[in-house]
């Protein structure tokens, strides 16, 4: 009974942590609210982008707005302005094409393909019908090349077991199940697969790098994953090496509760953070560098 009561609870926490690495993580558009001639617009900006295969020169880069009822009836177009990041020069101004999707209308842009992990920072400004304006906040988009969904697909599915069976051995330690190393052999198994073999297979695919963490660069997301599997590691051999304290080895299965707390505190940070980004002044890939975003003033 004490294992249904812990699967429960460890499918809670993680389903819980894939909602806000869902909503934190760069595949997932950034949200943000415009208004102008007294109508709000839900505007939906991009972080990511895919480098066309066909060795085209542009993009199309596509926004989505929605509102209630026809109020795209209010504005007359959009303009936005580009320019790479980071970098010092000025915008640049691209007049975008619309269409609709269901009640979405969709701002099409056409933006100048960068080099992998190049990235541009991009405003949106909308244009109403009695001369208003509204700008967005700045964004950062990020090119990255393809990578195959099966290779996706698989090092995500493992990714989330990993965290699984981290919640759940984790939990299960305070119920005194002497077992329990079997847990924490799988969880490091799956993590190892997911975070060590199927995760630098999907950096090397979209940012040409197999492994930009410790010691090679400063990838948080290679970084996180190295530090949670360490602290299985150490668990699991605490666990196994026979002591001839008894105290200790009545207490020793709550390090796999400190490990699945390290794994949590770890898949809390958002994905790719001071993740892999292309230096235009020397032409390299760096990592360990967060996206600072100008202040507003400087916009057009």
């Amino acid at each position: 009974m004490k294992g249904i009561y812990s699967w429960t609870l460890a499918v809670i926490i993680t389903l819980a942590a894939v909602f806000l690495q869902r909503n934190t993580g760069p595949s997932h558009p950034g949200k943000q609210l415009m208004e102008v001639n007294e109508t709000s617009f839900k505007a939906s900006f991009p972080r990511s982008l895919v480098r066309p295969r066909n060795d085209a020169s542009s993009a199309q880069l596509t926004l989505e707005l929605s509102s209630i009822g026809n109020a795209q009836d209010r504005i007359i177009g959009a303009i936005l302005y580009y320019k790479r990041y980071p970098g010092s020069e000025d915008y640049t101004a691209v007049v975008p094409s619309f269409s609709m999707e269901k009640d979405k209308l969709l701002v099409n842009c056409m933006v100048p393909v960068q080099p992998t992990a190049g990235k541009i920072s991009y405003y949106l400004q909308l244009l109403g019908k009695d001369g208003a304006t509204a700008n967005s906040r700045v964004s950062i988009l990020r090119f990255r090349d393809h990578v195959p969904p099966s290779v996706l697909m698989l090092h995500i599915l493992l990714i989330f077991f990993a965290f699984l069976f981290s919640n759940f051995t984790g939990i299960y330690a305070l119920s005194g199940n002497a077992r329990i190393n079997r847990f924490a052999l799988v969880t490091i198994l799956i993590l190892f697969a997911g975070g060590f073999i199927l995760g630098p297979l999907v950096q090397k695919y979209a940012f040409g790098v197999w492994w930009a963490g410790w010691p090679l660069g400063g990838d948080m997301t290679d970084n996180k994953t190295l530090v949670a599997i360490l602290a299985w590691i150490i668990a699991y051999i605490m666990n196994k090496i026979p002591f001839s304290s008894t105290r200790f080895c009545r207490w020793r299965r709550f390090l796999y509760l400190a490990a699945a707390l390290v794994t949590m505190v770890a898949y809390s940070i958002p994905h790719s953070t001071a993740g892999s980004q292309y230096d235009y002044q020397t032409g390299t890939i760096v990592t360990g560098q967060e996206n600072a975003i100008e202040p507003s003033h400087k916009l057009q």
